[in-house]
């Protein structure tokens, strides 16, 4: 066997490299728990609290499966007491609002594009068959929803119980839980669409605001205009129905200037 110097030479190099590949493991790892801490907490304040990473609200029109998203338009503007309920307008919905009116809740947060969604919800006290109310900020779109009944979802937990919840409850212009559906077009008219043991309307028009007008439905907006406003407002309402009682509402409102 040789035993010369350039087997000398390999060993060494050979015991170096392995020096070298312990000295960068050490490095990588140094640096590993070094910034391990900063991306869990550039993680943690990602996520705003109340998050969940969960699409089990099949109540919400936010999701894809919306029947009114697919409805004819209605080119007329909507009696505003079709967007209200125990005095809430959609429009403008501010949370510490409703908390002021209906309790201390927990607001959750779903989604993300699109999709985000911030949802506060109240249910019914002392009530056999649940009844549910739960307010929705969704980009530039403010819905409520209004059911009874239903499958449960990930966070109804976090759904806090109203006096003022209750299966009498409906909307300022007189829609309630348990109308049928003649009774609930005699207020809204011909709906936009039908599906199975459900109607959905899509409404369209125009408004001229003042810019006093403006403050008394954007109280929490501080740029006001100078100048008179026209602002394109759509409304979107989904009623189903169980053995031919009204058992879900969602009404959802929008404006673009």
């Amino acid at each position: 066997m040789n035993s010369g110097p350039h087997q000398d030479i390999s060993h060494r190099d050979y015991l170096r490299s392995v020096s070298t590949r312990n000295a960068f493991t050490k490095l990588a790892g140094f640096l590993f728990a070094l910034l391990l801490p900063l991306v869990q907490t550039w993680s943690q304040r990602s996520v705003p609290p109340g998050y969940l990473n969960d699409n089990s609200d099949w109540w919400s029109s936010a999701l894809e499966s919306s029947h009114a998203m697919h409805a004819k338009v209605q080119h007329r503007l909507l009696e505003p007491a079709n967007s209200r309920i125990l005095g809430i307008t959609l429009g403008d919905i501010s949370f510490p609002d409703v908390i002021a009116k209906l309790g201390k809740a927990t607001v959750t947060s779903r989604g993300d594009g699109a999709e985000s969604r911030d949802q506060i919800c109240y249910v019914s006290s002392g009530s056999a068959k649940k009844v549910h109310l739960i307010f929705e900020n969704n980009e530039a779109i403010d819905s409520f929803y209004l059911f009874s009944g239903g499958s449960d979802w990930t966070g109804s937990d976090r759904c806090a119980g109203s006096d003022l919840i209750s299966s009498s409850l409906g909307t300022d212009a007189g829609i309630h839980l348990g109308e049928g559906q003649r009774d609930v077009e005699a207020i809204l008219g011909q709906p936009s669409g039908t599906y199975d043991n459900g109607i959905v309307y899509s409404f369209e028009g125009e408004r001229t605001l003042s810019p006093d007008e403006y403050k008394k439905l954007h109280p929490h907006d501080t740029n006001f205009p100078n100048e008179t406003l026209v602002w394109t407002i759509h409304v979107e309402i989904d009623a189903r129905f169980e053995n031919s009682k009204l058992t879900y509402l969602a009404v959802s409102r929008s404006e673009i200037n």
